[in-house]
């Protein structure tokens, strides 16, 4: 996949130009990772527990696990979502510290060891996934469950679970994890308002007919978003009624569009024009004028305004 290129100049005026910048990498977790070789699971020398007391265990260990798998499917866009896979590695970790020392009742030993082995797979995908997120290849919670549920090591967990419920009885339904196969949503249609902020009569066409990846153009005011359209690479469109006002303009670009988050879920990048576009209308017995601006989203000749990265904490949402 072609990645957005870093504009060096560029600008706009009647017609201006950015190119957003590459923030994508290969460096996440495959799921069929193994975790680092531990000491076995329980102590050869401590009497196993109850099978009642197996699972009063096994339920304070993983509902933990459960309950912040749950809040990575609350993220939306990129902001914070760094710390929640963090809270996700560390629920794991936990888990697996607590259920290692246990001497399961006999009818559970295999199916105990097969459960600590497969929460130390578990734990070197999800650790994966966060130099996935800081290198931005995955950037929604959405994005980051599917890239968890497809993987081998959450196939293993799920198995693992499974076996450890059979055998215990009126046990805790199976910990909830990532569905394998998700995909992300259809991308909006070319020149789709994703926030609508019309009332004036203000345009601003958006040229990402030499664009490689599909965009989000963004008008903020008051580090507030007042309107967002969706251009798709190869295009172009062009927004009517955009109110009168000061405005800076963002701009985001990937692939994997998450509606929900309204962001891109895969290989994002993050920037903004330095300077701000005007809009007025002036109004006479015979004429109304009012502003209209034209920015490409691809370095043109001639560009006359600098583009920054942007925090994506910072990004308007």
């Amino acid at each position: 996949m072609t990645k957005w290129r870093r504009a060096t100049g560029v600008a706009v005026t009647v017609s201006g130009a950015l190119c957003l910048s590459a923030c994508a990498g290969d460096s996440g977790a495959s799921g069929g990772g193994t975790a680092p070789a531990s000491r076995a699971a329980g102590s050869p020398s401590a009497a196993p527990v109850s099978m009642e007391q197996y699972g009063a265990t096994l339920k304070s260990a993983v509902d933990p696990l459960e309950t912040e798998l749950a809040d990575l499917a609350k993220a939306k866009a990129y902001k914070g979502l760094q710390g929640r896979v963090g809270d996700v590695k560390a629920a794991v970790t936990q888990a697996a510290a607590k259920l290692r020392p246990v001497a399961p009742p006999a009818e559970v030993v295999q199916e105990h060891t097969g459960l600590v082995s497969a929460l130390g797979r578990f734990e070197s995908v999800v650790g994966g996934l966060g130099g996935e997120v800081g290198s931005r290849n995955l950037c929604t919670g959405a994005a980051v469950r599917a890239k968890i549920g497809d993987a081998d090591g959450t196939g293993a967990l799920r198995s693992a679970m499974a076996a450890v419920q059979a055998k215990v009885p009126g046990g805790r339904r199976t910990l909830k994890l990532p569905a394998a196969g998700q995909k992300p949503g259809s991308r909006p249609s070319n020149g789709a308002l994703i926030r609508s902020g019309g009332g004036g009569n203000g345009r601003l066409t958006v040229d990402n007919s030499g664009g490689s990846d599909d965009a989000l153009v963004t008008l903020s005011k008051g580090g507030k978003p007042k309107m967002s359209v969706y251009v798709r690479h190869g295009k172009k469109h062009t927004v009517n009624g955009v109110p009168d006002g000061t405005y800076t303009v963002f701009f985001t670009g990937g692939t994997a569009w998450d509606g929900a988050a309204k962001a891109f879920g895969r290989e994002c990048a993050f920037q903004k024009f330095e300077d701000p576009l005007k809009y007025t209308t002036t109004t006479t017995a015979t004429h109304i004028r009012y502003s209209t601006w034209r920015i490409t989203l691809q370095e043109v000749v001639g560009g006359n305004a600098r583009t920054s990265d942007v925090n994506p904490d910072d990004f308007p949402e």
